[in-house]
């Protein structure tokens, strides 16, 4: 056995010899003197405000100091934004309307352990579903300025690890105490946003790495939110309406599967039962499935924040050959209006995610193309997404459309295009052009010009 593996290393080792770089006439097997880098990395993007060690960048960690937990923090403060700035409208069929629309996202983060931070953000030049900007009155209404300056925090949590914060308890890493947590007021998002996509006032507990049978990386979730809620139905905030939930995910073999369930209580006796079950996968090397079943159940009589439905996802995607591009199909069918559990005022509708013929841009008075509800619909999008310079240009071509089989609805079908370029390091320019026939909104064309910059 020793002589047949001492024939195959010295094989292995032949084969691979024309393929070695040799320096000129170096005969020495000795290694270099002067470290060689793991990588060349770009400069660092510094962010906007910045206290404490340098955010990723090289140099030494400070010793920072020990509580009586025994947990060491070493503060660090950081702010950063994003600010979004678009010409947009649409003509055709009286809808004509344009407007400049903007949206400023500012976030500061103090974090105390790679595990334990406290997070805060504002949008002052958006309230609800308003940007400021200014309107050219096209649709009949008055031109003129729009400022919807806003100082209430969007985002304001903590999170950490009771096994970080508590080290001392367990010395010997012998209790499962690496037990997650957050508090305040905090994004969630479940089921890629299908279910849950809200900023809410909650607090959450996460297990990792929880140990099945023929599972790896299972994670449970459970979440209590009690303010900020707002309804899957209407975007629409429900005064005193409180959610709990509870969101296992788990790796098998091939596929990650999630389940998760919630329950929302609202006023007027609108509660509902909502249920999520998902499944991806890839399928030989290059293709991509997702798979969703979701369900929204009312409690009481169907309302406008809660109905009874059922909506099934079916993603496809697929790499080609020698390319790092993505064809996509994506399709989708309901029974009933489904509703999810809750969702922002402005996520738009929960089929947003489809494609972008479907997505709800969250900026200023101009929404999705094609209708996003998922109220008695089949329909899909097909699309191809091209990328150059290295990902620095994008194209996408998308064709879409869905139909009620009741004869009902918003039935109707579009064409749309996405051009993204990045200029610099920070700003991305982004332009989309769109054609739409739609039962209930006729036929009309859209346009967007974006300019978003990161700092």
């Amino acid at each position: 056995m020793k002589r047949w593996l001492a024939v195959a290393c010295l094989c292995w080792t032949l084969a691979l010899l024309p393929f070695a770089t040799w320096g000129e006439g170096s005969t020495s097997s000795a290694l270099p003197e002067e470290p060689t880098p793991l990588a060349t990395l770009p400069e660092r993007p510094a962010p906007l405000l910045e206290w404490g060690p340098d955010y990723f960048a090289p140099g030494r960690i400070g010793q920072g100091f020990t509580l009586p937990t025994g947990a060491v923090w070493q503060p660090q403060w950081v702010a950063w934004g994003t600010l979004r700035t678009a010409l947009q409208g649409e003509w055709g069929d009286g809808r004509d309307s344009a407007e400049w629309a903007n949206r400023l996202e500012l976030y500061g983060q103090l974090s105390l352990t790679p595990t334990e931070r406290l997070v805060v953000s504002l949008e002052p030049l958006h309230e609800g579903t308003d940007a400021s900007g200014y309107r050219f009155g096209l649709d009949g209404a008055r031109a003129g300025f729009n400022g919807e300056f806003d100082a209430d925090v969007e985002t304001l949590y903590f999170e950490g690890d009771f096994g970080e914060l508590f080290p001392s308890l367990d010395r010997a890493d012998r209790w499962p105490l690496d037990l997650g947590f957050m508090v305040g007021r905090v994004p969630v998002v479940y089921q890629d946003g299908f279910l849950i996509d809200d900023n809410m006032t909650a607090f959450g507990l996460v297990q990792n790495s929880i140990q099945w049978r023929n599972t790896s990386n299972v994670r449970w979730s459970v979440i209590a939110a009690w303010d900020d809620v707002h309804r899957g139905g209407n975007n629409a905030a429900g005064g005193h309406t409180k959610l709990v939930g509870s969101f296992l995910e788990f790796d098998r073999e091939q596929t990650t599967w999630a389940i998760d369930a919630a329950y929302v209580s609202g006023d007027e006796r609108a509660d509902g039962v909502f249920l999520g079950v998902s499944g991806i996968r890839r399928v030989r090397n290059r293709l991509n499935l997702t798979a969703r079943l979701l369900a929204s159940y009312s409690l009481d009589a169907e309302t406008d924040e809660v109905s009874d439905g059922v909506l099934g996802i079916l993603g496809l995607s697929l790499t080609p050959e020698r390319t790092h591009d993505v064809a996509y199909l994506n399709l989708f069918a309901t029974t009933g209006r489904f509703t999810p559990a809750a969702r922002g005022p402005t996520r738009g509708g929960p089929l947003g995610r489809v494609g972008i013929l479907f997505e709800a841009p969250g900026l200023g008075a101009v929404g999705a193309p094609l209708a996003n509800d998922a109220d008695h619909a089949l329909g899909g999008a097909l699309g191809y997404q091209k990328f150059w310079a290295g990902g620095r240009t994008q194209f996408i071509a998308e064709v879409g459309g869905r139909v009620d089989p009741r004869g009902a609805g918003s039935d109707g079908w579009g064409l749309g295009f996405r051009f993204q370029q990045a200029l610099g390091r920070r700003t991305v320019l982004r332009f989309d052009l769109y054609g739409v026939s739609a039962r209930d909104r006729g036929e009309f064309v859209g346009f967007r010009s974006e300019l978003e910059f990161r700092f």
